[in-house]
Order: C-alpha cells, then structure tokens, then sequence
C-alpha cells in the first residue's frame, strides 16, 4: 500500500483524494499553505494534514500536487528536501512533467482529462488518465492507480499533452464561452436558454459519432453570405461577440466575402 500524500486543496485535489479512498488507497497526508484548507481536506479523507512544507511525510512513497501550474515548480522545490525519495507527480495538462526534475529524482504526471467542479461528481470510468514518468517502473505505479480509481489510461509524453491541452481549451473553454454568449444573446430577447438545450445536446452527440468536421451545419458551410451578413448586422451592439463570429466564420469557410 503506498503512502500517498496530496499536496494542494483544489477541485482536482478533493475529487482525487475521495477517489482514491474509496478505492482503497488512503490518503497519508494533505499539505497545503493554509491550514484551515488542509485540515478540512484532510477530516473528509480520515487523513493527517500540514500547512508546513517540512512536515510532510519523510517516508512518502507518492506526492500528488495538485495545485496551480504556476505554482509547482515552487512546490516542489519546497518538499523536495524533506521527501527526497518519493515519486512527484502533478496532475496538470499543461505544464511538462520536467518541471520537477531539478527537485526530485522520481517525477512524473498524472493528469484526469477532465473539469472538475465541486458541485459536480464525475464518472471516473469516462476520464482518461494521462500519465508519464521517466522510467518504466513509475510509469507501470502510476497507470496501476490511474486503473484502480479509473478505465482509461493513457501514456502520453510532455510534447503530446501540451498539444492534448490546447485541443481540450477548445473543446471545452471555449465551447462553453460560445455557449454563454449565447445564453446572453437570448437573456437581452427574452428568451430561455433551455430553447438551445437539445440542439447543444445533438452537436455534441454528432461530433462524438463522426469527425466533428463531417458534421459541420449552418450557414458558413453553406456559404449562406446573405445570413452571416445578418447576423453580424444584429450583433452590432455587441461588437467582441459580432468579431468572433465573423473570425469563426471565415475559419470555416475563408471564402465567404466579408
């Protein structure tokens, strides 16, 4: 059984630390800056807790930290010297699993493809876990446990998950933000944004049976210039939403005239 160690009390750090619980693997320790988060974290996971770097667990066998991207490298220069044997993972998508190699000679990642909410309880057999490390025998611990709290695991090195990154932004942050500017454009009408629920529901069900661009509707595939052009007359109070649809458009079609 290793002696797993949460650093951080984010979203990504409650879900994992209850997961991995349920499982079966405990939670030794959360460490954290501040001490009321830490011990809240640590109460619900039956855990020990610490808001000083230099009491973590000397005899760690795993450091998940979960906390900010720009904050990990500081993180791990801060426990590297008081668990200097222990395995050092962070969970995030976008930065490279070597920015904790000038601290520790095990690293890696162990990143849920996935956003987590606290209001929200995620189906962890639909998550890919991506993971990485140096050598085989961390890469063989971490897939065993991304198995055991989940069913998708995948090896993917820092140049393939930079790229997994910006695609799930677009997938994801991005999406949603169209998606607001439309709840936006109806609140100004009047209109309930449940209207665009079952159309939101059969684009995404589309695009998960076929290529997203084989299932490309609506006017800029169509080359309807006539529609964009009415469109963008009626977003003209609007002009940073009236500039991402015309941009959006042309990247669909560049041969609409504008």
């Amino acid at each position: 059984m290793p002696k797993i160690v949460i650093v951080g009390t984010g979203r990504i750090a409650w879900h994992l630390g209850r997961r991995l619980k349920a499982k079966g693997l405990p939670i030794a320790q959360v460490v954290s800056r501040t001490a009321e988060h830490a011990q809240a974290l640590a109460d619900t996971l039956h855990a020990r807790w610490t808001n000083e770097w230099a009491d973590v667990l000397p005899d760690a066998d795993w450091l998940l930290i979960a906390v900010r991207d720009d904050a990990i490298a500081e993180v791990g220069a801060a426990l590297a010297p008081h668990a200097p044997d222990a395995l050092a993972t962070h969970t995030s998508g976008a930065t490279p699993g070597a920015v904790l190699q000038p601290h520790f000679r095990r690293f890696g990642v162990f990143y849920p493809l996935q956003s987590f909410s606290y209001e929200h309880s995620p189906v962890w057999s639909k998550i890919p876990f991506c993971v990485d490390a140096p050598t085989n025998e961390d890469v063989l611990f971490l897939k065993k446990i991304a198995k055991t709290i989940g069913n998708l695991v995948y090896r993917v090195d820092d140049g393939q998950r930079a790229f997994l990154h910006v695609a799930a932004v677009f997938a994801n942050n991005f999406a949603n933000h169209c998606f607001t500017i439309a709840e936006k454009i109806l609140e100004e009408k009047d209109l309930p944004f449940e209207m665009l629920h079952p159309l939101m529901e059969e684009t995404l069900a589309k695009a998960l049976r076929d290529s997203p661009a084989r299932m490309q509707t609506g006017p800029a595939v169509r080359g309807d210039a006539d529609t964009v052009q009415r469109h963008l007359a009626l977003l003209r109070s609007h002009p940073e939403w009236q500039e991402l649809y015309q941009k959006l458009t042309m990247d669909i079609n560049p041969e609409l005239p504008f």
